[in-house]
């Protein structure tokens, strides 16, 4: 499941690059002067950096959380499995003094 998640946003990720780069492409394709063109890369620019930064801060947070959570779950498990273990371990004593 984890690696759905990761393929899903690698595939996102190729997706925003490739609109990113086929914007700046159209904008330089543009019959404007080379300035104009330039003023208006350097403003879409700065936008889609601040957008960016936004998503990966988010991002960010959001496996913060997912880590913290498979943590609690792990550590959920191994306290159940030592005291499986141990119950385990008490039967099996239980046993071999019942035996001799």
């Amino acid at each position: 499941m984890a690696d759905d998640r990761s393929d899903a946003a690698a595939y996102l990720g190729w997706f925003f690059l490739g609109a990113a780069l086929g914007a700046a492409a159209a904008l330089l394709m543009t019959p404007k002067t080379g300035r104009e063109a330039r003023d208006l890369l350097t403003e879409k620019s700065g936008e889609l950096a601040r957008r960016a930064q936004q998503f990966a801060t988010e991002a960010q947070g959001r496996a913060g959380d997912w880590f913290d959570k498979s943590r609690e779950l792990f550590e959920e498990q191994t306290q159940r499995l030592l005291t499986a273990f141990e119950a385990g371990k008490e039967a099996m004593r239980d046993t071999e003094k019942n035996a001799s």
